[in-house]
């Protein structure tokens, strides 16, 4: 079985061949992975950042964004059947807690994640409970269907911004930046304005026809805002950059009384201005993780399946799954979109 894997506490992510998974645990399925989505989770595991040494116990099969083919199920599984094309929520939680007990259990305290914690998805074959499975409709398309993850992400902070006739502005222009910046426009957003500094994400989102957008290093992109804002800043700011700079240059024109759903996670710690930006202002600060489970795969099923126009536009490359290394690559270089791995053609005489 093919994998990819960290297995070493440095930079870079590594393969091999290793042999099949065995049959399913009670609640379990095995799932034989189609493809998968590269995310920045498992860009910050590759960069080996000190989240990623403080969180992932090496060796660890990384990836959590995927779609496959369910061929084994294990004991006390109903409702689905071998062959069955599914993607799965990677966040697991333990469904007993006050918070998986009250609908909140993408905040589950004793959450372990698919791909971080337990062995993940960058492999042929993924264990994965019954509990967190989503039936994938057949019209969307595989290289679609292995990014619900993050498009949730995207949905999710979008929901939270509650967007729709509001001056949006999305601050990054990375993959979840991008689909979250398709969904605002779909949700009915007065405007949507996304600021990147990178030119072939910038470019990206051009092709969205957004209303606006900028780098933020020009030192008229504030006035760009204003302007396009009839001079009150953005209702609704949807941080996905998660730097420092950027956020406090969003705060500072935002509009009075605005929204701001934070997913980008900074490297270190962040210091605001809380009297004059957030106090003063009435400004609300929304922190975003994960997906509403599973409320939130709903709502992105069904923009797949009206959107596959705006889902091409992003997904900008699919490689072979052996072909990784170039995947990272390209982010490294800020050169692409969302990337997506092909796992049905592995060549099992390939030198590792």
């Amino acid at each position: 079985m093919f994998t990819i894997a960290k297995t070493e506490a440095a930079r870079g992510i590594w393969s091999a061949f290793k042999e099949p998974l065995t049959a399913p645990a009670r609640g379990m399925v095995m799932v034989d992975v189609i493809a998968a989505g590269i995310c920045g989770t498992d860009y910050h595991i590759y960069s080996w950042d000190s989240w990623s040494a403080g969180r992932i116990k090496t060796p660890m099969t990384i990836g959590h964004e995927f779609v496959g083919r369910i061929s084994a199920i294990g004991e006390g599984v109903t409702g689905y059947e071998i062959g069955d094309r599914v993607s799965a929520e990677c966040h697991i939680s333990c469904g007993e807690c006050h918070y998986c007990r009250t609908g909140n259990a993408h905040i589950c305290e004793k959450t372990s994640i698919i791909g971080v914690d337990r062995p993940g998805a960058f492999a042929e074959q993924v264990e994965v409970p019954a509990s967190n499975l989503w039936r994938v409709p057949t019209a969307i398309p595989d290289k679609h269907a292995a990014v619900f993850d993050p498009v949730g992400n995207a949905m999710h902070m979008v929901s939270a911004g509650k967007v729709t006739a509001k001056n949006v502005l999305i601050v990054g222009g990375g993959p979840i930046g991008l689909f979250a910046a398709a969904i605002a426009k779909a949700h009915g957003a007065r405007t949507v304005a996304l600021q990147e500094p990178n030119q072939a994400r910038a470019a990206i989102a051009r092709s969205l026809d957004l209303d606006l957008v900028v780098n933020p290093r020009d030192p008229d992109s504030a006035a760009q805002i204003l302007n396009l804002t009839d001079g009150h800043g953005p209702d609704v700011v949807l941080e996905v950059s998660g730097n420092g700079v950027a956020l406090n240059a969003a705060l500072e024109i935002a509009a009075p009384g605005g929204t701001f759903a934070l997913l980008g996670i900074p490297s270190g710690p962040v210091e605001l201005d809380l009297g004059a930006k957030v106090v003063m202002k009435g400004v609300s600060l929304i922190g975003v993780t994960g997906r509403r489970m599973f409320e939130t795969w709903y709502q992105v099923e069904a923009f797949m399946l009206k959107n596959p126009d705006l889902m091409e536009k992003v997904i900008t490359h699919v490689l072979p799954a052996t072909d990784f290394q170039r995947g990272f690559e390209l982010m490294d270089e800020g050169a692409c979109g969302k990337i997506v791995l092909d796992f049905q053609q592995i060549d099992q005489r390939l030198p590792i």
